[in-house]
C-alpha cells in the first residue's frame, strides 16, 4: 500500500468530522478500536488492514452512523467494533439497519426539533388518533371532533390501501393530523420521497368531505396531471370530482372547476381568475378560495412570491417604439466601444439618445437617422428612457444558455438559480425582452402595459380573507430567517418539521471551493471518475452532476463524454422520459441543471445502492439553503444511502460573497500559518506512523497514532464554510429587503388593481344608486350598447390603466397617496371617454371608437371622430386618413357629390404619405439596428430580417391599395361620377398568392390544437409563415379592420356638370 492510500485512509477519519458531527476524541476512540478489531478479523478476512479499515469506515459513512446512533439493541458503534464476537458481517448489516421509526421516536423529534410550532396538547391528540389508526383499535362513537378524525383517518387509509395496494406511513398519518388538527393553515416540511403526494390526496380528500372545494397548486403542470392520473381512482373511490385545470379551455375549464378538488399551477389558478374577473368570462362559477394545498410550498410562497401572472393585453401602438428600441440598442453598443465603466456608457447614451428623440406631431425632417415617437407615448417614453437604456446595457452582459436560451419561439428566459424550468410563456419587461432579440437578431415582440396581474403570495392571501386555509408541503422550509418571512407574509400560519419514516443516510463529503474553472472542471471530473470506478472497498456508482447553468452543463459534458457514459437533462421542452424511464446502472452519469433538483425522482439499481447510492456533485454554491437541500434530497430517500459534494468555482461566486471568502481564508491563513504548516508535518508523521505500525503493530503505536489524529482532525473552518456563511446573511438581507420593500409594492399594486376591478364592475353592472356606474351607464348610450361597454372603449380604459402603472405608480413628486391619484385620474379618464376622447391622447382609439360608430350606423359622428385622431397625430394618421375617406364615400353610397370626392381623394394622399413615413421609420428601425455587428449569427437572412420585411411588405400592400383607390377616385372626379365601395377584412389586403405557403398549415393546426399543448400552439404562431397573418391582426387592433376597392360610376348628368363647372373657371 502506498503512502497515497494512507491519506485517503485520513481523508475518511476526517470526514467523520466534517460530515457526521463526529469529535476528533471520538474518531480517535473509533480508530484505536479499529486498530485493535483487525487481528480478530484478519483470521475471517485476508484483506490488507487498510482496504479492511476502508470498508469498515465505508461502511459507516454510506449508513450515516453519527456518534449518537444506536443499534436495535442500544449498542453504539465503538461498542460494536470492540465486541470481537460480532463478526464483521454481523457489524455491517447492523448497521444497514433500515427499519422504520415508531411513532414514539417520530413524535419525540418534532417534540424536540426548534423550529417546530406545536405544543403538547397537540403532539398528545395526534399520537392519539395515529396509534388508534394504525392499531386498528375500536373508535368510540362519542361525536367528539378527536373520535370524527379518527373515523376520517380510518377511511382514508382503508381507501389507500384499497386503491394504492398500500397501507400510509406513520409520517403520513401524523403530518394528516398536523394539518387536519387546527382549523387554520399549517406548511409542513417533508423529506424528499417520503410519500408528500399520498399525504396531500388524503388531506384534500378529507377538506373535500367535509363539503370545501380544495385546489392543490403543483410546481409544473406536468406533475399536476401526474398527481392526478396516480390518484384519479382513490378520489373516485370516495365519491369525490376531481380535475386538472391544465390545457383547458372554455366549457372544458369550466367544467374543471366545478369539481370538489383541481390540480394545477399557482399560474393557471391566477390566471383562471383574472379571466373571471378581469375578462368577465365565466370560468370559476360560483367556486370561492376555500383551501389551497401547495406542494414545494417554499418554492411558490418564497423563491417566487412575487412572480406575477397576467394576461396579454393588446397594445399595438407601441409597436412605434421599435425605433427608439433599435436606436437605443445601437447606441449603447457604440457607447460600450467608446468608455469602459457602465455609468459612463449609460449617460453618454441616454445624452445620444436624446438628441435625436422627436415627438409627433412636428414638422418631419429629412434626414434618415431621425427617430419619430408618436406623442401620445411621451409621459412613457420620459418615464422609462433611463431604464430601457439601463437594460440594453443589461441585455449585453445576459448570456445564451445561463439567463435565457434560444427555442423555436425565440428567447425564453431559464429560472437557472432555483428550479432550472425553461420559463416558456414568459417575458421579461422595461424593453430588456426585446434587446434581447435585437442582440440574437430575432423576431421582436412588441412591447405591452401590464393591465392586469395576479402575485402568488396575492393569489394565496386570498385564501386567508375567511380563515387561514393554506396548507403547505416542502422537502425544504428552510432555515429560521425563511420561516420567518412566511409567517410574517401568511399570518397566523404555522410550520412544523416532518421527521424521514427511516432514518435518513445521506453523507456529505466536504465541499471545496477552487480558486479557477480549470481547476474546477478538473476536480469534477476526477471526482466523477473516482466515484464510477471501483475501489479496494466498494463497487463503482452512479453520479448526479447539477451544474447552476445550462452552459456549464454543456461544458462539463465535453469534458467527460470520452470518460464515463453521460446524458444531458438540461431542457424540460425535450423528451427527458429515456433518463427516468429505467433505474440507473453503475458507470452512469446525468449532468443536469436545477431542472434536475426539486420534484425530479430517479431511480438507482440495487447494485449502486449496496455500492453507497447515487453520488451528488453540485458543482455551484446555490443562492440558498434550500435549492442546495433539494439537490442533495435526489439521493438517500427512503432509507437508501447517497452522498453528495459541493465544489465549487470561487469566480462563479458573487462579488460580495468572493470578497467575503477571500477576506475570511486570508485572515485565517495569516492567523494560523505556523499550524498549517504544523498540521502538514503532523499529516506527514502520521502516515510515516502508520506506514510503521503495519509492519510492527503494538499498544504503544495505537495511542500515538490516536494522539496525532486527535490534533489533525482538529481543523480549522474550510472555504465552503465561510462561503456557506456568507450566503446566510446575505438570505437574511434579501428577505428582509423582501418583506420591507417587494411586499408592501406588491400588495398598493393589486390593491389599485382590485379598485380598477370596481370600476369595471360598475361599466358591467351599471346602477342608478351607484353615481360613477351612472356615468358609465350613460356611456354605453353615448356609444349605442346598453348591456355592456364597446370592446374599444374598454380597451382605452385599460390601456389607460396600463399606461397610468407604468407612468404614475411611482411618481415620487405626488403628495397623493396612489390611491386617491388614481381614483381621481379614472374619473377624469371616464369623463373624456364620455366625451368620445382618448384618455391617453391616443388617436388610436378615437380610430376604433370611430369603427365602433360607423358599424351602428352613426356615420357622421364617426367622421367626427376620425377627425379627432387626424388632428391629434397627422403624422401617424394613416388609418384614420382612410377610414375617413372611405366612411365618406360609403355614407353617400354611389352618390357622392364631387365635393365628397375631392375630400376623399385628399384624404387618401394623406393617407399615402403617412404610410411613406411610417416605411420611413421602418428603415431607420433597421439601419440603427444593423450599426452593431452580427457577432451573434452568420445566416445571411435572419429572424429579424423576415419578421421585419413582412411588416414592411404588409405597408407596402396598404400603400398599393390607397394608390389604387387614388387612380380611381382621380377617374371618378375627372369624368364628374361616383364610385361603388366594395369593403373587405382587412386579411383580403393580402393577394392569395401569398397565402400558399399556409396550404400545409391546416393538418399542423388541426394536431396543434388536437394536443391541447401550449407550447406547440405558441411555437407554431410564432413561425414566420404566421407573421403577415399576425402584422394584419396588429393592423386589424390599430382600427385598419376593413380594407376597400373602388368601382368607378359613369354620370352623363355629372360629366356634363363638370364640363360647365370648367367653363365657368
Amino acid at each position: 500500500m502506498t503512502s497515497e492510500h494512507h491519506r485517503k485512509l485520513l481523508q475518511k477519519l476526517k470526514g467523520l468530522v466534517t460530515n457526521i458531527k463526529w469529535t476528533p476524541e471520538g474518531v480517535a476512540l473509533l480508530f484505536k478500536a479499529l486498530l485493535r478489531r483487525f487481528p480478530s478479523a484478519s483470521k475471517k478476512d485476508s484483506s490488507h488492514p487498510l482496504t479492511w479499515m476502508m470498508k469498515i469506515l465505508h461502511t459507516i459513512e454510506i449508513n450515516y452512523i453519527t456518534p449518537s446512533w444506536k443499534s436495535h439493541k442500544g449498542q453504539s458503534l465503538i461498542d460494536l467494533v470492540q465486541n470481537k464476537t460480532i463478526t464483521d458481517e454481523e457489524l455491517n448489516k447492523c448497521l444497514s439497519d433500515d427499519r422504520e421509526k415508531t411513532l414514539e421516536e417520530i413524535i419525540d423529534e418534532i417534540d424536540q426539533e426548534q423550529l417546530n410550532e406545536v405544543d403538547e396538547k397537540l403532539l398528545r391528540d395526534v399520537k392519539d388518533i395515529v396509534s388508534t389508526v394504525h392499531g386498528n383499535s375500536t373508535i368510540p362513537n362519542d361525536g367528539s371532533r378527536q373520535s370524527e378524525l379518527k373515523k376520517m383517518l380510518h377511511t382514508l387509509c382503508l381507501a389507500v390501501d384499497r386503491i394504492k395496494k398500500y397501507k400510509p406511513r406513520l409520517t403520513q398519518m401524523v403530518s394528516w393530523c398536523l394539518m387536519a388538527l387546527p382549523e387554520t393553515g399549517r406548511l409542513i416540511q417533508v423529506g424528499t420521497g417520503e410519500g408528500k403526494s399520498c399525504i396531500i390526496a388524503m388531506f384534500a380528500a378529507y377538506q373535500a368531505l367535509r363539503g370545501k372545494k380544495v385546489d392543490i397548486m403543483c410546481s409544473s403542470s406536468v406533475l399536476a396531471e401526474r398527481d392526478l392520473n396516480e390518484w384519479e381512482t382513490f378520489y373516485k373511490d370516495l365519491k369525490i370530482s376531481v380535475a386538472c385545470n391544465a390545457n383547458k379551455f372554455d366549457e372544458n375549464l369550466k367544467k374543471c372547476y366545478e369539481c370538489q378538488v383541481v390540480y394545477g399551477t399557482a399560474e393557471q389558478f391566477a390566471g383562471d381568475w383574472l379571466k373571471q374577473r378581469f375578462q368577465r368570462m365565466d370560468v370559476f362559477g360560483q367556486r370561492e378560495f376555500q383551501c389551497a394545498i401547495v406542494d414545494e410550498v417554499d418554492s411558490l410562497m418564497l423563491d417566487k412570491g412575487n412572480h406575477v401572472v397576467y394576461l396579454g393585453s393588446d397594445m399595438p401602438a407601441l409597436q412605434h417604439l421599435n425605433p427608439l428600441l433599435a436606436f437605443i440598442w445601437a447606441t449603447v453598443n457604440q457607447c460600450s466601444k467608446i468608455y469602459s465603466d457602465k455609468d459612463s456608457v449609460l449617460r453618454a447614451a441616454a445624452e445620444e439618445v436624446k438628441h435625436k428623440l422627436h415627438f409627433t406631431p412636428c414638422e418631419l425632417s429629412k434626414a434618415k437617422s431621425r427617430c419619430y415617437i408618436p406623442g401620445f407615448c411621451l409621459n412613457l417614453v420620459q418615464a422609462k428612457l433611463k431604464i430601457w437604456i439601463e437594460n440594453a446595457y443589461k441585455a449585453k452582459t445576459m448570456t445564451k444558455d445561463h439567463e435565457y436560451i434560444i427555442e423555436k419561439h425565440g428567447i425564453v428566459p431559464v429560472d437557472y438559480s432555483s428550479t432550472g424550468v425553461i420559463e416558456n410563456y414568459m417575458e421579461w419587461t422595461d424593453g430588456l425582452h426585446q434587446f434581447l432579440q435585437m442582440k440574437h437578431e430575432s423576431k421582436i415582440n412588441g412591447m405591452t402595459a401590464i393591465t392586469n396581474y395576479m402575485s402568488n403570495v396575492g393569489l394565496l392571501q386570498k385564501y386567508q380573507k375567511d380563515g387561514n386555509q393554506i396548507y403547505g408541503m416542502s422537502g425544504t422550509l428552510g432555515e429560521k430567517a425563511e420561516i420567518n418571512t412566511l409567517e410574517k407574509i401568511y399570518k397566523g400560519i404555522k410550520t412544523c418539521v416532518i421527521p424521514s419514516f427511516k432514518r435518513r443516510k445521506l453523507f456529505e463529503v466536504e465541499g471545496v471551493v477552487v480558486e479557477d474553472e480549470s481547476t474546477w472542471t478538473d476536480t469534477i471530473s476526477d471526482v466523477v471518475i473516482e466515484q464510477t470506478k471501483p475501489t479496494t472497498y466498494r463497487d463503482p456508482r452512479a453520479v448526479l452532476i447539477i451544474c447552476e447553468t445550462i452552459k456549464r452543463a454543456k461544458d462539463i459534458n465535453r469534458q467527460l463524454q470520452d470518460k464515463v457514459k453521460t446524458s444531458l437533462y438540461i431542457n424540460n421542452n425535450m423528451d427527458n422520459s429515456a433518463i427516468f424511464s429505467k433505474k440507473l446502472e453503475a458507470g452512469e452519469v446525468i449532468i443536469a441543471t436545477n431542472l434536475a433538483g426539486r420534484g425530479t425522482d430517479l431511480k438507482v439499481s440495487d447494485e449502486i445502492n449496496t455500492a453507497g447510492g447515487l453520488f451528488v456533485v453540485q458543482t455551484f454554491l446555490p443562492k440558498n439553503a434550500r435549492v442546495e437541500a433539494q439537490a442533495f434530497g435526489r439521493t438517500a430517500r427512503q432509507g437508501s444511502p447517497g452522498s453528495g459534494q459541493l465544489i465549487v468555482c470561487l469566480t462563479h461566486l458573487s462579488q460580495p460573497l468572493q470578497l467575503h471568502v477571500l477576506l475570511k481564508t486570508l485572515l485565517s491563513h495569516f492567523e494560523k500559518k505556523i499550524d498549517c504548516v504544523l498540521l502538514e508535518l503532523l499529516e506527514n508523521l502520521f502516515v510515516i506512523h502508520l506506514e510503521f505500525y503495519q509492519r510492527t503493530p503494538n499498544n504503544e503505536g495505537i495511542e500515538d497514532l490516536a494522539s496525532l489524529l486527535t490534533y489533525i482532525l482538529t481543523e480549522n473552518e474550510s472555504e465552503i464554510h465561510k462561503a456557506k456563511e456568507a450566503r446566510k446573511n446575505n438570505v437574511a438581507r434579501e428577505l428582509s429587503s423582501y418583506l420591507k420593500n417587494e411586499i408592501p409594492s406588491m400588495k398598493r399594486k393589486e390593491s389599485l388593481f382590485s379598485q380598477y376591478l370596481e370600476v369595471l364592475d360598475c361599466l358591467y353592472k351599471p346602477s342608478n344608486d351607484n353615481p360613477a356606474a351612472s356615468d358609465l351607464s350613460a356611456l354605453n348610450e353615448y356609444w349605442g350598447s346598453n348591456d355592456k361597454p364597446e370592446a374599444s372603449v374598454l380597451s382605452a380604459l385599460n390601456e389607460y390603466w396600463g399606461m397610468w402603472l407604468l407612468t404614475s405608480f411611482n411618481d415620487k413628486h405626488s403628495k397623493e397617496k396612489p390611491e386617491d391619484r388614481l381614483k381621481g385620474d379614472l374619473k377624469t379618464a371616464i369623463q373624456k371617454l364620455r366625451q368620445g376622447q382618448s384618455p391617453l391622447s391616443n388617436p388610436y382609439h378615437n380610430i376604433l371608437y370611430g369603427n365602433d360608430l360607423r358599424k351602428n350606423g352613426k356615420f357622421a359622428e364617426s367622421i367626427r371622430m376620425y377627425d379627432k385622431a387626424i388632428q391629434m397625430d397627422p403624422c401617424f394618421g394613416a388609418i384614420a386618413f382612410y377610414n375617413r375617406a372611405f366612411t365618406s364615400l360609403i355614407y353617400q353610397n354611389t352618390k357622392q357629390s364631387l365635393g365628397c370626392l375631392q375630400s376623399a381623394l385628399g384624404d387618401l394622399q394623406n393617407a399615402l404619405k403617412s404610410v411613406q413615413f411610417q416605411c420611413d421609420q421602418y428603415g431607420v428601425t433597421k439601419m440603427y439596428f444593423k450599426q452593431q455587428s452580427r457577432e451573434f449569427s452568420s445566416v445571411s437572412i435572419t429572424r429579424f430580417d423576415e419578421h421585419l420585411e413582412n411588416k414592411y411588405k404588409v405597408l407596402l400592400l396598404f400603400k398599393e391599395n390607397i394608390i389604387e383607390a387614388i387612380t380611381k377616385l382621380q377617374m371618378a372626379f375627372d369624368r364628374g361620377g361616383s364610385v361603388k365601395v366594395d369593403e373587405k377584412l382587412v386579411y383580403f389586403l393580402v393577394p392569395s398568392v401569398d397565402y400558399l405557403h399556409l396550404v400545409g398549415l391546416p393538418i399542423k393546426i388541426v394536431n396543434v390544437l388536437r394536443s391541447n399543448d401550449p407550447l406547440k400552439s405558441l411555437q407554431l404562431t410564432s413561425q414566420p409563415s404566421f407573421d403577415i397573418i399576425n402584422e394584419l391582426e396588429c393592423h386589424s387592433c390599430l382600427g385598419l379592420t376593413h380594407v376597400y376597392e373602388l368601382d368607378t360610376i359613369f354620370s352623363l348628368g355629372g360629366f356634363i356638370s363638370k364640363i360647365f363647372q370648367k367653363i365657368l373657371k
